[in-house]
């Protein structure tokens, strides 16, 4: 473990960077940065927030899972990090919720070296993502990723679930 940007310690896997994001100093540091590689990971999927309601309203959201037990990191280094994840653990499987890389980061092995240190990081749990079907690339990506790793469940949906 090393110090993150904000005197958090961050955890190096596979050459990746990974700051934990937590609740104290909530609103700023790490979870602010969370809100906005959130915020564009919306964008990414074509439903932007555009109005500081929405923005607000995001921010709650991850304020509220993150209150309920959810995990996040960041990937990559401050202050301009590569993406974030964020996960749930719903008895004995991961609820990937959210996995992003930035444009500019992609096809960089961010992700996969991520799902590896999840991987290792809960042995003997299922992952289980969500990937949209119109997303060709992403789920080019799951495909590959699900025939290196068993304990990953890959599920193609047809639209986003409703933010909540």
């Amino acid at each position: 473990m090393s110090q993150g940007p904000w005197g958090k310690s961050r955890e190096h896997s596979a050459g990746l960077a990974l700051t934990p994001v937590q609740l104290r100093g909530a609103f700023r540091g790490p979870f602010s940065a969370l809100v906005d590689s959130s915020l564009a990971l919306l964008h990414d999927e074509g439903r932007p927030a555009r109005d500081a309601r929405a923005i607000a309203a995001q921010r709650q959201r991850l304020f509220r899972r993150l209150q309920q037990g959810e995990q996040a990191v960041l990937l990559g280094t401050g202050p301009s990090f590569a993406g974030h994840a964020q996960w749930a653990t719903v008895g004995t499987m991961l609820q990937l919720r959210e996995l992003r890389i930035a444009p500019a980061r992609r096809r960089e092995g961010l992700g996969a070296a991520f799902l590896s240190w999840l991987l290792k990081t809960y042995p003997g749990m299922t992952v289980h993502v969500q990937v949209l079907a119109p997303n060709r690339t992403g789920r080019a990506f799951w495909a590959a990723e699900a025939r290196r790793h068993p304990a990953l469940c890959v599920e193609v949906v047809e639209s986003t679930p409703p933010l909540s």
